[in-house]
């Protein structure tokens, strides 16, 4: 049986994820979870053309993602989504489904409060919002990691948390 993984990633799918993530967690199913790209066709064409044909490939609403997570494959699948707060449409049981969930690239914004990037080029801010949102799903047993890219150290939200800094 495969193992479900998802990642937050405000590029959504880009070259880092399919070069370095779908080799490093031996992906087959890349799958973009977004509900404002999902009805722009031509734009999900362009985002799903730069992912090689040896990869099953969609781009879904978080209602779709619900219904993929309760058929398991025999492969592995990487779920990706622009920003933490999709987490919240999705159920803890589902949540919980996924073997990890990385909090990768999330660009500073104006609802950022919080530093989280290291060195090596992790860019990672987040809100208060965010903030609440992790510590909650980690009190329910989600595993988060912070890994921007699979060379650079994994931190778990508890880890993170230590080194977060004030903007």
């Amino acid at each position: 049986m495969g193992k479900d993984y998802l990642r937050i990633d405000d590029r959504l799918i880009h070259g880092q994820i399919v070069m370095a993530w779908c080799k490093y967690l031996s992906i087959k199913e890349i799958v973009g979870v977004d509900d404002k790209l999902v009805i722009n066709k031509t734009l999900q064409s362009i985002m799903l053309m730069g992912i090689p044909a040896v990869y099953k490939k969609a781009i879904v609403s978080s209602e779709d993602a619900s219904a993929m997570l309760a058929v398991k494959p025999n492969h592995n699948r990487l779920f990706v989504t622009r920003f933490p707060q999709d987490l919240a449409k999705l159920t803890i049981d589902e949540l919980l489904s996924f073997e990890t969930v990385y909090i990768g690239n999330a660009a500073k914004n104006p609802q950022s409060k919080y530093n989280l990037s290291r060195e090596g080029g992790s860019i990672v801010f987040a809100s208060d919002e965010d903030v609440a949102l992790f510590n909650e799903l980690t009190s329910q047993g989600v595993k988060l990691v912070i890994q921007t890219v699979p060379n650079a150290p994994a931190r778990t939200w508890a880890e993170a948390q230590n080194s977060m800094r004030p903007i």
